[in-house]
């Protein structure tokens, strides 16, 4: 391809890529839109339960629940209830412990925060944040996370955030790991009891309308419904009626599940939104964190890449393959679906399908907008090239048409071209109709479907055009009631159906009228088999009856004229017998035989012309062999040599002839040479050959004639002289024996030619092609 063709082809690729670089970065952006997001979220918590982590036997949960608020009293507890707790939790070992409870305030007792504060010294304890402010109502003044006592603080292992962050549908499916105003974000909580220390942002994050920023977002993989993670109630610890090893190097969670009193958040738990409680939260967060089991989800440019891949693959398959669009666009979107389910079960990504899909709809109506307007901006061409086209000579002119109101141009040009080929087709039909030649049109199954009068008229069926038509069926059924009279020779081109094998060439009705059937296959346009054949019945009434006709002149000729001169031959023969030879009685004889000989030229002649072919494979070499032995009698009779020339490569060819047809006029040729040879000339029989023409020549020394009177005699002009003896008008005889000549070599597809002169001899030969 040259390079030209190649910035031509870019130049019409352009739009369309540049489309497909733009389309899927405004996705990207529009994924980040609640609509979108919704619809993945949704999908989300469907397949969430693919990806449920079991619940870690370390984490265990210290619930103030209903039967710990009955047994200690109305909350809040006193904070040396808290400590007691913790010292319980030391005694048996336990690694660590959260705090899930709100110590911002002092006590009325300050002793009670000191028990506190010393109880935390004796088991890493971690305290939450609380935000001082709602995240969706913009910041009026610095906020600041409320940290609890600053004497808790010092003594806690860690503190930070523990904000059960909502989707917009209200389900808590993700933490932050960092959250906070813009200049100081805050780690979770979580991530410190996990042990990872807080790192920096691994992506822009985004801000809420009150200026927070939200950083690393943390997908939960929950690992169950309420109660998946081991909890005892606060009361049974505190009390000792837990066993130490039960407690030991247990991360101890301790919050409230009692509705009303701690966070209960709507999560979605195997697959349907549940109440859950905050700690528990925490609880499915840690594990999470501690086992690094974590979901992850593509960046910015990976989000393109996904967001990318489905619509050019579609692209490509809408590009490559023509039809079935939305088959196409339905199967890439399902794949897309289960790659999506299939990363988050093995390799634990979230690649949100929503997106793609939507991209996928949006495609396949540009790309179906876009070959709409191919389709109309092609039908427009094409009813324009109609149009353009000039009236024929058989081209009604058009009729008068009102154009409809607000047509477009495309419209316009598409009803004049309807317009005209309504017209023709009118036309057609009436000419098919009118034609005196019987046409029929049949399907590709050998049904007729149409037919014109003269069609039923000669297939003697009555009625209504139209339903005599349809009356007709199966062609071959039709035509079995009639004498068939010879085979077809040629069908259509390629593998024709099987009942075009049954039909024959020629038919005779039961009135005796013959006629002969034409099969032409009918294909529209560019199909690769026909639709259907069109079947003409050329009537052959009045050639059957000039056959009959010729065929009794030659029962004329062969019987009639013959006995008669067979019989003045027999009387001869006995005058001679009595009295002996007379001039008279010779001169009789000559032309008896004379007449006699003519008689078998005219049958012969009449056969060339009527009869039929036989075409085989015949060696040529054996053919003149054939053809010196019929003639070398006659030849010694008028003491004439004959010399067959060939050499051993010409012996061999094979052609597809008429082997008796031939040998006869290659005999007449001879027998043509030796009559007008003197006694003792040489007459020669030669054969040869090219790449194309092979060439039989009978070169003789006899009488010769001059040049128009060869060509009259190769033209078959002058038919006065036929019979006429040697040297009348300059012309040397050769009687209906040379018209048998030319007609044989016509119908092998060959021609005759010669040279000749006066007293100087003649050559004559017959060129025939090789491929007959």
């Amino acid at each position: 391809m040259s390079f030209r063709r190649w910035i031509m082809r870019l130049r019409a690729l352009g739009a369309p890529l540049a489309a497909l670089i733009v389309l899927p970065a405004l996705l990207a952006w529009l994924a980040q839109r609640p609509e979108l997001q919704q619809l993945d979220m949704h999908f989300y918590d469907r397949v969430l339960p693919l990806a449920a982590q079991s619940p870690s036997p370390e984490i265990l949960i210290v619930a103030i629940d209903e039967s710990s608020l009955a047994a200690l009293g109305k909350w809040p507890w006193p904070r040396e209830t808290h400590a007691r707790l913790l010292e319980r939790l030391a005694q048996a070992g336990a690694r660590s412990a959260l705090l899930d409870l709100l110590l911002m305030e002092p006590s009325d007792d300050a002793s009670q925060d000191r028990s506190l504060a010393q109880a935390m010294q004796r088991l890493p304890v971690y305290l939450p944040l609380q935000a001082s402010r709602t995240p969706s109502v913009p910041r009026v003044a610095p906020d600041e996370f409320l940290a609890p006592l600053p004497i808790l603080r010092e003594r806690a292992r860690g503190v930070g955030h523990a904000e059960l962050v909502l989707d917009a549908d209200g389900i808590a499916r993700s933490l932050f790991m960092r959250l906070g105003p813009p200049d100081d974000p805050r780690p979770y909580i979580g991530l410190l009891m996990a042990g990872r220390a807080p790192a920096g942002p691994q992506s822009a994050g985004t801000i809420d309308a009150a200026g927070w920023r939200y950083e690393d977002r943390l997908l939960i993989p929950y690992a169950g419904p309420r109660g998946s993670y081991r909890t005892v109630p606060y009361v049974s610890v505190l009390r000792g009626e837990i066993s130490p090893e039960f407690l030991r190097d247990r991360i101890v969670l301790v919050g409230s599940t009692t509705p009303g009193l701690g966070d209960q958040v709507v999560a979605p738990l195997a697959g349907h939104a549940q109440l859950l409680a905050g700690v528990e939260v925490h609880a499915n967060a840690i594990d999470q964190l501690m086992h690094g089991r974590v979901i992850r989800v593509p960046s910015g440019l990976q989000s393109y890449l996904w967001i990318g891949l489905p619509l050019w693959l579609a692209a490509w398959l809408f590009w490559r393959y023509e039809g079935a669009g939305l088959t196409r666009l339905a199967a890439v979107a399902l794949g897309t679906i289960l790659v999506s389910v299939a990363a988050f079960y093995w390799l634990r990504w979230w690649l949100a399908p929503a997106t793609p899909v939507v991209g996928l709809l949006a495609l396949y109506l540009i790309w179906n907008w876009s070959r709409q307007r191919r389709q109309l901006r092609y039908l427009q061409q094409r009813a324009e090239l109609l149009q353009a086209l000039p009236a024929g000579a058989f081209e009604l002119p058009p009729a008068d048409w009102r154009q409809p109101r607000h047509a477009l141009p495309s419209n316009r040009a598409l009803d004049r071209a309807i317009s005209r080929m309504v017209g023709l087709q009118v036309l057609a039909e009436s000419t098919i109709q009118a034609m005196p030649v019987g046409v029929l049109l049949c399907d590709a199954q050998g049904l007729v479907v149409g037919s014109n009068s003269a069609a039923r008229e000669l297939l003697g069926v009555p009625g209504c055009p139209e339903a005599a038509a349809r009356q007709i069926q199966y062609l071959p059924d039709l035509l079995g009631t009639m004498r068939p009279q010879s085979k077809t020779l040629a069908q259509s081109d390629g593998a024709p159906p099987t009942w075009i094998g049954r039909v024959h060439g020629e038919y005779a009705t039961k009135d005796e009228r013959h006629f002969k059937l034409l099969v032409a296959p009918v294909t529209p346009g560019a199909a690769p088999a026909p639709s259907g054949y069109l079947v003409a019945l050329a009537e052959l009434t009045s050639e059957r009856r000039a056959q009959q006709q010729r065929e009794l002149w030659h029962r004329f000729l062969s019987h009639d004229l013959r006995n008669p001169q067979t019989s003045i031959l027999a009387l001869i023969d006995l005058e001679e017998l009595d009295a002996g030879p007379s001039p008279l009685s010779s001169a009789i004889r000559r032309e008896a035989l004379r007449t006699l000989q003519l008689a078998e030229e005219f049958l012969d002649v009449s056969h060339a012309w009527t009869g039929n072919y036989r075409f085989a494979p015949a060696h040529l070499g054996a053919l003149l062999f054939d053809v010196r032995d019929q003639i070398s009698a006659y030849a010694a009779r008028r003491k004439v040599e004959l010399v067959l020339t060939m050499s051993e490569e010409d012996e061999e060819i094979e052609l597809n002839v008429d082997a008796a047809l031939l040998t006869r006029a290659v005999v007449n040729l001879l027998n043509n040479a030796i009559r007008h040879s003197p006694s003792g000339a040489v007459v020669k029989l030669c054969l040869g050959a090219d790449a194309t023409e092979i060439a039989i020549a009978v070169i003789d020394e006899g009488t010769g004639m001059s040049e128009p009177a060869l060509q009259q005699l190769l033209s078959g002009a002058n038919e006065s002289s036929v019979g006429q003896p040697s040297g009348e008008h300059g012309v040397r005889s050769h009687g209906l024996g040379f018209e048998f000549v030319r007609t044989v070599v016509a119908r092998h597809g060959g021609t005759i030619d010669g040279i000749a002169a006066r007293d100087a001899g003649s050559t004559f030969w017959l060129l025939l092609p090789r491929q007959a």
